[in-house]
């Protein structure tokens, strides 16, 4: 008896043993397979020149690019692309864009930005060369160094929600005719209406004044300061002092750690008559209201700048740059019943603009069907800068820029 009691316990205590650790390993293996399923998640990822559709949940991770560049604002989605345009003689370029905005659920699109100098000297010079003949676009033989270049090119600076900050350079050398003339300028347009905006429809009366003060101050600092310097290129720079000319519509958003601030870009001229222009500190602003809906969608960077972040309910987007600053590694973040994990998104290309959440709130059935169209459309056509008909490649204009940390030096408009 005593000697089957005793056998029987520790049988009886093993089986206890045995099945506590198959409840054990049963409850990892279901952890295990929680943790290896991405939370649920859904949004669109701008950075260097693509958009990114992410989707995550038990299906696993989906992504798409396109080269598209879009917005929201008011609940809708907007899509942006420039479309250019031109005419080409043996003697004589002719080359204009324009800024169009698209709801995407519209078929139609609006028009932000279109200026007609270009089109108004192309109408003028055939008139007084009434007997030049168009170059064909595919004859690689043509010349390609006319003595008349009238070239208007737009660049999308920055998107904050409805208000797209975009410059513009206009660069008109007519042989035989006026003064050569190269501008620059930046501007903010509304993409719901088509409307410019100023800095008192942007951030009220109060701010502009002061804003447009603090933009004032800011360049006679800096033209004191060459007045003085005594180097080689402060005198360079002082042959052309006088040019610049403080424009307060000459403006665009930005932003810095996630507030809105204003950049001045004043234009000049150099003394052989080329376009110049200095873009002056970043001024804050207090962030108006339409600003709470665009805050969430901009990065924040650690301090070190080693990481930047989105914060999302229940997920965190994360990407991390590589070493030479070219790159971002895209990751989703959040915790699971075994911790925190990452799961992989892409890896993209530098600079992270802005974040779009589509789940919270969901986007509808036929909003996601417009946004899977637009990105179809966007892939085909390769590009956000459509074109609405064939150009030739453009001669280099003679445009430059003077960035306030190159101050002296000039660089190329294309950069």
């Amino acid at each position: 008896m005593q000697v089957r009691l005793s056998g029987s316990r520790p049988t009886l205590t093993r089986l206890r043993a045995f099945a506590f650790v198959i409840a054990l390993l049963s409850a990892c293996d279901s952890r295990g397979v929680v943790g290896r399923v991405p939370p649920a998640a859904e949004f669109l990822f701008a950075a260097g020149d693509s958009t990114y559709w992410v989707r995550s949940g038990a299906d696993g991770m989906r992504v798409r690019s396109a080269p598209i560049l879009l917005t929201q604002a008011d609940g809708k989605f907007y899509e942006v692309f420039i479309a250019e345009d031109g005419v080409e003689y043996e003697e004589a370029s002719f080359g204009s864009s324009r800024i169009w905005s698209r709801e995407l659920t519209q078929t139609d699109s609006l028009s932000l930005f279109h200026d007609s100098t270009v089109m108004t000297e192309a109408t003028r010079w055939k008139k007084r060369n009434p007997r030049a003949v168009l170059i064909d676009p595919d004859d690689e033989e043509a010349p390609t160094d006319p003595a008349t270049i009238v070239h208007e090119e737009i660049e999308i600076v920055d998107v904050h929600g409805p208000w797209l900050t975009f410059r513009q350079l206009l660069d008109i050398d007519v042989d035989g005719g006026a003064a050569h003339r190269h501008v620059g300028h930046l501007a903010v347009v509304d993409v719901r209406s088509g409307k410019l905006a100023s800095l008192e429809t942007l951030f009220g009366a109060v701010e502009q004044t002061r804003v447009i003060g603090a933009g004032r101050a800011s360049l006679a600092r800096l033209a004191d300061s060459i007045r003085n310097a005594g180097d080689e290129r402060a005198a360079v720079a002082r042959e052309t002092l006088e040019s610049f000319r403080f424009d307060s519509t000459s403006f665009g958003i930005t932003d810095s750690s996630r507030s809105p601030a204003v950049s001045f870009l004043v234009p000049g001229v150099s003394s052989d008559g080329e376009a110049l222009a200095i873009y002056l500190p970043t001024i804050s602003v207090a962030a108006p209201v339409w600003w709470d809906a665009v805050k969430g969608t901009l990065p924040e960077w650690a301090r070190d700048s080693s990481r930047v972040s989105w914060q999302r309910a229940g997920y965190e987007v994360a990407a991390r740059p590589s070493a030479d600053g070219e790159s971002l590694a895209l990751v989703l973040h959040a915790r699971t019943g075994i911790g925190q994990r990452d799961w992989p998104i892409a890896t993209v290309a530098s600079p992270a603009y802005q974040l779009i959440a589509l789940d919270a709130p969901p986007v509808t059935v036929a909003m996601r069907e417009a946004l899977a169209r637009a990105f179809d459309t966007s892939a085909a056509l390769d590009g956000i800068g459509q074109r609405a008909s064939d150009v030739r490649p453009r001669p280099r204009t003679r445009s430059r820029l003077v960035r306030r940390d190159v101050l002296f030096r000039r660089v190329s408009a294309r950069r």
